[in-house]
C-alpha cells in the first residue's frame, strides 16, 4: 500500500551559491558536500518536480523507510529536506519530492550521510535545498489501458505549495487506481508424473486508494521550527482468479472455480515535531498517531460439473493503532571537534484481530486476538571528522520491549535488547569514496504472525503464533562510490548478516505449522548501480542506469535438518534503463527491462515456486511542451511477461514421495498509458 503522507520543510536557509559540480568538504560543520546541482544541470531535462530532478541526479537511489516498522527509530530515509529529516514515519520519498514544485528548488547537494550528525545515515544522501514565498502547485493526471483488464482512468494527483507570514503549508489530494490481469493455464501432475487434469485461469487485481495529506510548517524569528502533518486514505482492493477444469484421467476434475478476496480499509496519521535551541543545543520533540480498520474478506467457490457446489470464506477485521513520543537533543561541544545526539522514544502499538471461518460443511468459527506492545529505547550517537578525508558515527543504545497477547491467558513477556553501529567513510580520491559500517540490530514483529489464517485456494492454514520472538542481528557492509559530476557514477556494495531466531515456517507440537523462530540464519550479497552519462563521448542527452544485484541466505529447514534458502528472499534483480533528452527539442525517449528473481517458500509438506518468465519491459515517449503541459507516453509489455509457478505436494512431508505436481503460467497483458503533467 502507498502511503502518501508528507512531511516537508520548506524552511529558509542561509547557503551560499555553488557551482553546477562541486566536490568539497566544509570545515565549518563538517558535511561532506561530495556534487552540487543547481537548476541548471536539469533544463535540458525540463522536470515538473524535484522527483524528476532527484531521478536525474547521476548515481543516486533513493532508499525509502521501513514505513511498515514500528516506532521512529534512526533515519532511514536517504533524503532530506534543507538538511532535516522527515518526521512522518510513513512519508514515501517519491511522494515527499513529487509534491516539492521545481521553481521552489534552489539546489540539491549530495552529502556523505557519515558526515552528518543525523544517526542511521550512511552513504549517499540527498538534501534537497528549497526556497519558499509565492503560490505554486502541480497537477498530474494519468490513464492507462491493457488487454483484458478494465480501463484505468481514476489516477490523478493536485499539490500546492505557499506560505504568509511564517506559516508554510503544502496540500495534496491523491486519487489513486491500479488494475492489472493475468490469463494463462494450470497443470496438474500425479505423482508418476502423469497428467491428470487441465485449467483455464483468467485473475484480476483492481484497487482504488484516494487520499488527502495537509502539512504545515511553522518557522518563528527565534530559531524554533515546528511541522504539523495530517493524512488520510480509503482503499477498496478487489481481486480474484476464475478458473475452468478439465479431467484429462478419472483422476482429474471437471467444472470451474471462483476465487475472490479483497480489502476496505481506512487509514489516518497525525504527527508533528517541534525543534528548538537549548542550552547551546538543539532539542527535537516528535508525537505520532497512526490508526487503520481494515476488513479483509476472501471467498472460494468449487462448481463441480456433478455433483453440489462447495463454498469457503475466510474474513478477517483488523483494528491497528501506534502512539509514538521521541526526543532528540544533539549538540556540539566547545572544543568543536564532533557531534553528538541523544535520543529516547517511547511507543505503544496494537492490532485487535477478528477472524471468521465457515464452509459449507462447517458452521461459523469465530476467533479475536489483541496483541500489544509497549517499547521503549535509548541511544547515544557521536559523529566526528578524524583528518579531512574521514568521517566515523558510532551509536551506542537498548531497546526495552512488553509484548502481550491480551485474549490468551498467558503472561505477558520482556525483552531487553542493545543495539547500535559504527560507521566509517573514507575520501579516498577526487573520485571514490570507501564507506563501512558493522550494525546490532533489532528487528520488528508482523503482529499480524499471531494471527491464525487460511489460504482458501491451496487449501492450508497458517497458525498463529503468540510465542514468536523479534529478531536480532550482526550486519556488515563495505560499499565503495564513484562520486557523480563526471562521465560514469555508481556505488557497489557487498554485505552480510548473521541473523538470530530468525523468522521462518516452523512446526508445533500439534502438528500445525506457521511462523515462528529457527535458531539462525545468514544473509550475503553483493549490490550496486551505475549512472553512465554520455554528455562528453558526443551523445549529449544520452544516459544508461544499471542496478541489479545477487543475494544468498542459509538456514536449516525444520522437517528435512538440511540447510537451505530462507523461505522468499531475492535471489537476484536488475534494473536497466536507457534514456535520452534530445537536445534542443521537447522530445525524449527511454527504455527500461527489470527482473528479479526469489527463492522457493517451503511449508511441512509443500514447496512453492514462483518466477518471471522474461523481463517486465517499458517504451517512453516524451513531450515536454503541448500546448504548456508535459506529456507522457509508454507502451509496456510489448515482450511477452509471464508468471510462472510450481507447487509440490508431498506424502506427509518434505521427506516422502511426492503426491502432486501443480504449474501454471500466466501471462500479464499488453498495456499502454499516457500522463500530463504541469506546475503552475
Amino acid at each position: 500500500m502507498r502511503n502518501v503522507i508528507i512531511s516537508l520543510a520548506a524552511l529558509s536557509a542561509a547557503t551560499l551559491s555553488m557551482p553546477l559540480y562541486a566536490s568539497a568538504q566544509d570545515a565549518s560543520d563538517g558535511v561532506n558536500v561530495e556534487a552540487s546541482y543547481s537548476p541548471d544541470y536539469f533544463t535540458q531535462f525540463q522536470p515538473i518536480t524535484a522527483q524528476d530532478m532527484i531521478a536525474r541526479v547521476p548515481g543516486f537511489t533513493i532508499q525509502n523507510n521501513g514505513g511498515g516498522a514500528r516506532g521512529l527509530g534512526q533515519a532511514s530515509l536517504n533524503i532530506l529536506i534543507n538538511g532535516r529529516r522527515p518526521s512522518s514515519k510513513s512519508s514515501n520519498a517519491r511522494d515527499i519530492l513529487g509534491r516539492i514544485p521545481v521553481k521552489n528548488v534552489k539546489r540539491i547537494d549530495i552529502v556523505d550521510g557519515g558526515s552528518l550528525d543525523i544517526p542511521g545515515l550512511s552513504g549517499q544522501v540527498a538534501n534537497v535545498i528549497t526556497r519558499g514565498g509565492e503560490l505554486s502547485g502541480r497537477w498530474e493526471y494519468s490513464a492507462r489501458f491493457e488487454d483484458g483488464t478494465e480501463p484505468q482512468i481514476l489516477e490523478g494527483e493536485f499539490s500546492l505549495t505557499g506560505s504568509r507570514g511564517n506559516v508554510e503549508f503544502v496540500a495534496s489530494l491523491d486519487v489513486g487506481q491500479f488494475t492489472f490481469s493475468e490469463a494463462g493455464t494450470e497443470q496438474f501432475f500425479n505423482g508418476n508424473g502423469v497428467l491428470f487434469e487441465d485449467r483455464v485461469e483468467d485473475l484480476y487485481y483492481a484497487t482504488e486508494r484516494p487520499s488527502a495529506d495537509l502539512n504545515l510548517t511553522f518557522t518563528p524569528d527565534n530559531g524554533h521550527v515546528a511541522h504539523l502533518n495530517l493524512s488520510g486514505q480509503l482503499q477498496n482492493l478487489r481481486n480474484g482468479v476464475n478458473e475452468t477444469f478439465l479431467a484429462v484421467t478419472p483422476e482429474g476434475n471437471n467444472g470451474s472455480s471462483l476465487a475472490n478476496g479483497g480489502e476496505d480499509e481506512i487509514e489516518y496519521e497525525i504527527s508533528g515535531d517541534y525543534a528548538l535551541p537549548v542550552a547551546g543545543g538543539n532539542l527535537k520533540l516528535i508525537a505520532l498517531h497512526r490508526y487503520e480498520d481494515s476488513e479483509f474478506d476472501n471467498a472460494f467457490t468449487n462448481i463441480p460439473r456433478l455433483g453440489a457446489q462447495f463454498r469457503s470464506d475466510f474474513d478477517r477485521f483488523d483494528k491497528e493503532g501506534e502512539y509514538i513520543g521521541r526526543g532528540e537533543y544533539s549538540w556540539k561541544p566547545d572544543s568543536g571537534k564532533g557531534d553528538w545526539q541523544i535520543s529516547w522514544e517511547g511507543a505503544f502499538n496494537y492490532l485487535d484481530s477478528t477472524t471468521e471461518f465457515s464452509d459449507t460443511f462447517t458452521d461459523l468459527i469465530r476467533t479475536n486476538v489483541r496483541v500489544e506492545e509497549k517499547r521503549t529505547e535509548a541511544n547515544i550517537t557521536h559523529s566526528r571528522l578524524l583528518s579531512p578525508r574521514i568521517d566515523i558515527q558510532a551509536s551506542l543504545g537498548a531497546e526495552y520491549s512488553q509484548l502481550e497477547v491480551t485474549t490468551l491467558d498467558e503472561p505477558s513477556r520482556n525483552f531487553f535488547r542493545p543495539k547500535g553501529f559504527l560507521s566509517a567513510s573514507f575520501d579516498a580520491s577526487e573520485k571514490h569514496i570507501w564507506r563501512a559500517k558493522i550494525e546490532r540490530g533489532v528487528g520488528q514483529l508482523n503482529f499480524g504472525t499471531f494471527v491464525s489464517s487460511v489460504n482458501l485456494t491451496d487449501e492450508f492454514t497458517n497458525t498463529g503464533n503468540s510465542k514468536i520472538v523479534p529478531t536480532q542481528f550482526w550486519n556488515g557492509e563495505i560499499e565503495v562510490e564513484r562520486k557523480g559530476g563526471g562521465a560514469v557514477s555508481g556505488t557497489a556494495r557487498v554485505y552480510g548478516r548473521l541473523i538470530e531466531d530468525p523468522i521462518d515456517q516452523i512446526l508445533f507440537a500439534d502438528g500445525s505449522e506457521g511462523p515462528g523462530n529457527l535458531d539462525s540464519a545468514f544473509q550475503y550479497g553483493a549490490e550496486g548501480n551505475m549512472t553512465w552519462v554520455f554528455d562528453d563521448a558526443g551523445a549529449k542527452g544520452l544516459r544508461l542506469e544499471l542496478r541489479g544485484g545477487v543475494n544468498d541466505s542459509t538456514i536449516d529447514d525444520p522437517v528435512t535438518g538440511l540447510s537451505r534458502k530462507i523461505n522468499q528472499t531475492t535471489n537476484w534483480y536488475y534494473d536497466i534503463n536507457l534514456t535520452h533528452d534530445i537536445p534542443d527539442s521537447p522530445w525524449a525517449y527511454g527504455i527500461g527491462i527489470e527482473q528479479a528473481d526469489r527463492s522457493t517458500f517451503f511449508r511441512r509438506d509443500q514447496s512453492f515456486r514462483t518466477r518471471f518468465v522474461g523481463p517486465e519491459n517499458i517504451v517512453r515517449l516524451t513531450h515536454k511542451d503541448v500546448f504548456g503541459v508535459r506529456l507522457d507516453v509508454f507502451f509496456q509489455n510489448f515482450v511477452p511477461f509471464k508468471t510462472q509457478r510450481e507447487r509440490l505436494i508431498y506424502e506427509g512431508d518434505r521427506l516422502g514421495d511426492i503426491l502432486r505436481r501443480e504449474t501454471f503460467s500466466r501471462q500479464r497483458g499488453r498495456r499502454m498509458g499516457f500522463k500530463i503533467s504541469d506546475t503552475f
